[in-house]
């Protein structure tokens, strides 16, 4: 019995030698790092984003600070919420859902509130609450807030949708980007974030500072956009609904793309009232319409359709139309809005004649009209450096059939003349535009010129190698639409900027037609493309004034 008790003792010693090498050696270092995780904790701190400026350095946006009032508790305490209500000029139940919606552990300070008004926080450091800190906290800026919110967009605090982004870096408690520049640039914008390392015991409670780590600001972004340019663009809309865009023809720099109606970024960020009243909106106010607006391009078009039967031999310099007003076919008749008499393909542009297009798209077929639109990127996206850009729709007859619907003779005229199941976007209509301008060149357009101090280029640019000539006779009948007293588009030419464009009026059923006009000047060596595009305003000539108008203001302020 001695000898098994003896033998016991030394198995179960030799048991919590074993148990000891085990845990204190061969595991020792994993228990020491588990237990190190218990009481060293990380309170980041958000990096500042990247300022956003014009082409001449003037800053767009940037971080104002604001006051964050935090509270250090593990649950929401009524008392303490209530007087910090009082001091604050808010609701204790908005603290209090604040609280629970940014808490994370009650050594890390927890936001109930951010303010700006100096004087609530001095009314709230004289009570020197010890479960309360005040914080500096960097807040987006956007100035001026209306006619850039479309470009700029907005950020906000990574939401529980967004759970996929943290295995890309994103921390919860950080702002993103959502819209606009500040979504396609994020990366860039966002900086590293910070932090402070602290040791706290077993109740939670800070013991000492461990280390810091300083944040590191974003990159900023320098755009080719001129904040004076734009201003006017915008204001040029005013009482229309629609878009305007300025880009510089030998780069594809964006000068200015303007959208109206808009909104308050800093409003709607901030003010959930505004938020609502925005996002509800019946005016489709957070679209950007210079490239998320999809219309029918009208006579726009017919710049395409006449490339089109020029390249494939269809027409030539000396074909002529006769125009009475009416095209017949079959036993339907299509119309022109005024009798023209014998018309060529520079007749056909200065007035605009649908006759002469009727006929040229019959000659062409709706496959062939379809590759020369795709050929001048309709139908797809640009690229420009913007979120969420609409492709637009270049219909032909497989398109159509494939939707279930059958393609006649009618819909080939309608497409002639830019009506039918056609849509653009206006910055698609600027890369078509800047074709001929350019005699021949495809483009991309762009915003972002410099990330920090980085210079960047997009790489598209590409020659079609079309024939000259013909692009040539296009222009011409681009420049007399201007020049002429009897072209669309004639009140332009008092601004002597030896401008040529196309106008067009694009029927909506049901409604008031929009209103176009695409240009570019000067036109032997053009400078600059301009396209306005009006919902439901009627005719083209309310895009043309506005177009004057815009184009005025610059002469007079010598920004051209």
């Amino acid at each position: 019995m001695v000898l098994f008790l003896k033998r016991a003792e030394i198995i179960g010693f030799s048991l919590i030698v074993g148990g000891l090498i085990y845990y204190q050696l061969i595991k020792g270092d994993y228990f020491f790092n588990k237990s190190t995780s218990n009481y060293i904790r990380l309170i980041p701190q958000p990096a500042p984003r990247g300022l956003i400026l014009d082409r001449k350095g003037k800053v767009l946006v940037k971080n104002s600070l604001e006051f964050e009032v935090c509270v250090f508790l593990r649950k929401p305490d009524a008392k303490l919420l209530e007087k910090l209500s009082g001091l604050l000029g808010t609701s204790s139940e908005v603290l209090k859902k604040n609280f629970k919606n940014n808490f994370i552990a009650s050594f890390i300070p927890t936001p109930v509130f951010q303010t700006t008004d100096r004087g609530r926080i001095l009314k709230l450091e004289e009570r020197n609450f010890p479960q309360v800190s005040i914080r500096l906290s960097p807040k987006r800026c956007v100035k001026p807030s209306y006619s850039i919110s479309h470009i700029v967009g907005f950020v906000r605090k990574i939401s529980e949708k967004d759970v996929f982004l943290k295995k890309y870096g994103y921390d919860f408690r950080e702002e993103i980007g959502y819209a606009g520049l500040e979504l396609f640039y994020d990366n860039y914008l966002r900086g590293k974030p910070g932090g402070i390392q602290i040791e706290i015991d077993a109740r939670g409670r800070i013991n000492r500072i461990l280390g810091k780590k300083k944040p590191v600001s974003g990159k900023s972004l320098s755009l080719s956009l001129d904040i004076d340019i734009q201003n006017i663009a915008y204001q040029s809309l005013k009482g229309f609904r629609g878009s305007l865009v300025l880009m510089e023809s030998s780069s594809g720099k964006i000068l200015a793309i303007a959208s109206r109606p808009s909104f308050n970024v800093n409003l709607f960020r901030e003010n959930r009232d505004y938020f609502n009243r925005v996002t509800k909106s019946k005016g489709r106010v957070l679209i950007n319409r210079a490239i998320q607006g999809e219309y029918p391009l009208g006579s726009v078009f017919k710049i395409v359709v006449g490339l089109a039967g020029l390249e494939e031999g269809k027409i030539s310099k000396n074909s002529k139309f006769l125009c009475e007003g009416v095209f017949k076919f079959k036993d339907r008749e299509f119309k022109c809005w005024s009798s023209h008499g014998w018309q060529d393909i520079v007749g056909g542009l200065l007035h605009s004649c649908n006759i002469f297009f009727y006929n040229t798209g019959l000659r062409l077929g709706p496959e062939i009209i379809e590759k020369y639109a795709h050929l001048l990127d309709l139908g797809r996206s640009t690229g420009i450096d913007l979120p969420f850009e609409k492709e637009g729709f270049v219909p032909s007859s497989e398109k159509i059939k494939r939707l279930g619907k059958q393609w006649y003779p009618g819909d080939t005229i309608n497409l002639s003349i830019g009506q039918g199941y056609l849509l653009a976007t206006p910055i698609q209509v600027a890369v078509v535009l800047n074709f001929f301008a350019s005699r021949g060149w495809l483009i991309q357009p762009y915003l972002v010129e410099k990330i920090g101090d980085l210079s960047i280029s997009l790489k598209k640019r590409e020659f079609l190698g079309l024939n000259l000539a013909n692009i040539e006779l296009i222009n011409k009948g681009l420049r007399e639409a201007v020049r002429n007293k009897e072209g669309t588009a004639h009140i332009l030419e008092d601004l002597n900027l030896e401008i040529a464009g196309k106008t067009g009026t694009a029927q909506v059923r049901g409604r008031k037609p929009h209103a176009w006009f695409a240009g570019f000047f000067p036109y032997k060596k053009p400078k600059y493309v301009i396209v306005v595009m009006l919902e439901n305003a009627g005719s083209s000539i309310n895009a043309c004034k506005v177009a004057y108008d815009f184009l005025s203001q610059l002469k007079e302020k010598g920004l051209l």
